[in-house]
């Protein structure tokens, strides 16, 4: 595995569709990630660990996001040896800038309409959203088990109700998710 100095005052400018899983990355200059102009781009970079020390590293700007699809993998376990203070399997950083922005998205959460029960394979939202087919959305737990979240792919989204879409997920979920207003008294 190779490790990648960036010294203060320079750039590596990331514009490789996938990386082989590099060790380490010390950042002192930037690390770029290249913006790409087709919307449906997809780019992988894999790193055990990426500390920015004095550095910076762009994913996109506030005024410039970056406008395709990246997936930043860390790899690691539990018993790798780690950077003191920040751990294994990071991105570290000290004194830096971390810039990470894609196009603004509304709502950014929404809630459910309904209950969804453990073997659904779809989801009802109260509201409309701008999401697409093929994002991956995080049902949250709606109970006392932090780990009840459910990670699905978008497979398609119906708004023939309007301002009411239901969602169809890639898989059934495992979890049941509740989605009810209860009054008790008065």
């Amino acid at each position: 595995m190779e490790s990648i100095y960036v010294p203060k005052g320079l750039n590596l400018y990331v514009d490789i569709d996938k990386s082989e899983v590099l060790n380490a990355i010390i950042v002192e200059g930037s690390l770029i990630f290249a913006p790409e102009t087709d919307a449906s781009h997809e780019r992988f970079f894999d790193a055990r660990y990426i500390f920015l020390r004095n550095g910076s590293m762009e994913v996109g700007t506030e005024e410039f996001p970056y406008t395709s699809k990246i997936t930043i993998t860390m790899h690691g376990g539990i018993y790798d040896p780690y950077l003191p203070v920040f751990g294994n399997k990071v991105i570290g950083c000290s004194f830096c800038t971390l810039d990470m922005h894609g196009p603004k998205r509304q709502p950014v959460w929404t809630v459910m309409e309904e209950t969804a029960n453990i073997g659904d394979a779809s989801i009802k939202l109260s509201e409309a959203v701008d999401w697409k087919v093929g994002e991956v959305i995080a049902i949250a737990a709606t109970g006392f088990d932090p780990h009840a979240t459910d990670k699905r792919m978008i497979k398609s989204i119906d708004n023939t109700i309007p301002d009411k879409p239901v969602i169809t997920l890639d898989k059934p979920l495992t979890h049941k998710h509740f989605a009810a207003i209860e009054s008790y008294g008065s």
